[in-house]
């Protein structure tokens, strides 16, 4: 195993609604990156659908998994908003600005589009936070070890 697999960081799937086309992300790699104003950091391979979408809006949602969402969290992970509408059939809501909320989710990040920077065959994405909400005092989905951990 590398060294970079023992870093461990909360599971999460980042969501955006392009003018209607809905669409979301599994991701590990978020970090906080502000406290005042409070922002955080994405990091989107270049290759993905969602980031063609995120170059397209100014806004993301970052929902925190609760650990019994692995099964969420992959297909999302899996499958391609270009080819698949992962929101099909799937019982999520939409917080006020439009962007989807997914089932399951701990805790719920709004963000708006600040700057982002080159990294690699990633771009990272940083949000300042305009919105929060916790729906359950749990424990997160956990992504360490090159695996999700429940």
């Amino acid at each position: 195993m590398d060294a970079l697999g023992k870093i461990y960081t909360t599971t999460t799937i980042v969501t955006m609604n392009v003018g209607g086309k809905l669409n979301g992300i599994s991701i590990a790699w978020i970090t906080r990156v502000s406290i005042t104003p409070p922002m955080l950091a994405i990091s989107i391979g270049k290759t993905r659908y969602s980031h063609e979408l995120l170059n397209k809006t100014d806004r993301f949602g970052v929902c925190i998994m609760k650990p019994n969402a692995e099964e969420l969290v992959s297909y999302f992970g899996s499958k391609s908003g270009r080819n698949v509408d992962k929101f099909a059939g799937l019982n999520y809501t939409l917080s006020d600005s439009g962007i989807p909320i997914v089932p399951d989710t701990l805790a719920y990040i709004e963000c708006i589009i600040k700057s982002k920077a080159d990294a690699g065959d990633h771009t990272i994405f940083i949000g300042e936070v305009v919105l929060q909400k916790t729906f359950d005092e749990g424990k997160p989905l956990i992504y360490g070890e090159h695996r999700m951990l429940g």
